[in-house]
């Protein structure tokens, strides 16, 4: 016979786009967050800065308005990453998870829309870092006149960059997914070309740690890619941003909040 009992329902879901600006919210709100998106951006004003002022020395290695970029973006590509690492991890190191998850107890749900905050941040630094690089060219070209500037656009090399800056900032969203802690996150995402470097070293490992190096993502900047140098970055990615999101996913859903 049939239980008379009630069945208790589903709690409604929270509206993507509110957990998404939820997360923006959790972006800037943490003093770690603020301050690290000040330095991200202040980095990238002196690149542009010292880009300006030497153009007649550093347009010589170019010649054209991309001079500057990697000067510009160093040090948003180095720390957009962390900022990820730290969306991730406060969940678990300021226990706000017992707040977020009570509210959206779907854990997926939350780890999507962290996930589309981190990439439209990157999108958005990345589209400042071009902006302040065209800038660099112009300053530097009216002010060395000796240093013409090129405008030409590289369009399969720039699609290239942008996507080589998401898989890095995604490397660091999935590592912080896998670990929850942001310590080890952080010194594995910072370690890991010296990790493959080391191992490198050691005889018959060489050509696998080639192909395991998560600097293999870069090549995409090239603007010339290879069918090999598409299989690295596959490779790569798959090591270091599909499994560690898949198992991150997983572990996510199932770590215990304390």
């Amino acid at each position: 016979m049939a239980s008379s009992r009630p069945v208790a329902d589903q709690p409604p879901s929270v509206p993507l786009i509110r957990l998404v600006r939820a997360e923006f919210r959790k972006l800037t709100d943490t003093r770690s967050g603020f301050w690290l998106l000040i330095v991200i951006a202040l980095g990238a004003v002196a690149g542009t800065i010292t880009t300006a002022a030497l153009w007649d020395e550093l347009a010589g290695m170019l010649g054209d308005w991309t001079t500057g970029d990697a000067l510009i973006s160093f040090v948003p590509t180095m720390l957009l990453p962390v900022l990820a690492i730290l969306l991730v991890t406060s969940e678990w190191s300021t226990r706000s998870a017992l707040t977020t998850f009570t509210m959206e107890p779907r854990r997926g749900r939350v780890m999507a829309a962290k996930a589309i905050v981190v990439i439209a941040t990157t999108v958005v630094f990345w589209l400042g870092c071009r902006g302040l690089t065209a800038l660099s060219a112009l300053l530097g070209g009216a002010m060395h006149a000796g240093a013409p500037v090129s405008w030409q656009v590289d369009w399969a090399a720039t699609a290239g960059d942008l996507a080589s800056t998401v898989l890095t900032v995604a490397m660091g969203l999935t590592l912080a997914m896998l670990f929850g802690s942001v310590a080890v996150s952080i010194v594995v995402y910072m370690a890991q070309p010296l990790m493959t470097s080391t191992l490198a070293l050691i005889p018959g490992l060489a050509t696998a740690m080639q192909w395991a190096s998560a600097n293999n993502m870069s090549l995409l900047a090239s603007g010339a890619m290879t069918g090999e140098a598409w299989a690295r970055v596959a490779v790569s990615a798959g090591i270091w941003i599909v499994i560690p999101a898949v198992a991150g996913t997983v572990l996510s859903i199932r770590r215990e909040i304390k």
